[in-house]
């Protein structure tokens, strides 16, 4: 903005070209990191995906507690087991 107040001498080129070159190399550092961090997420997310398969497929044969227990819950189980008590002629 104020370009015309500073002086146009080496040295401040020198300054200047070295800022330019600091700023890129952390541009460049925290680019690495981001994409180091996505990395890591990843393969986190990948295994836990793995882990979540394997732990519903051992549960795939277990009995269903949570349905038994609502299904004595509802009305309608309630009415279910009273006709499965009563006798058949």
């Amino acid at each position: 903005m104020f370009n015309y107040l500073l002086p146009n001498s080496a040295e401040v080129q020198w300054i200047e070209e070295a800022l330019e070159l600091h700023q890129a190399a952390q541009e460049f550092r925290l680019e690495v990191e981001r994409r180091q961090a996505q990395e890591e997420y990843c393969k986190w997310y990948y295994e836990m995906a793995q882990q979540t398969q394997a732990d519903n497929a051992a549960m795939a044969g277990d009995f269903n507690f949570y349905r038994w227990f609502c299904d004595l819950r509802s009305p309608s189980a309630r009415t279910k087991a009273r006709n499965r008590r009563t006798p058949q002629d």
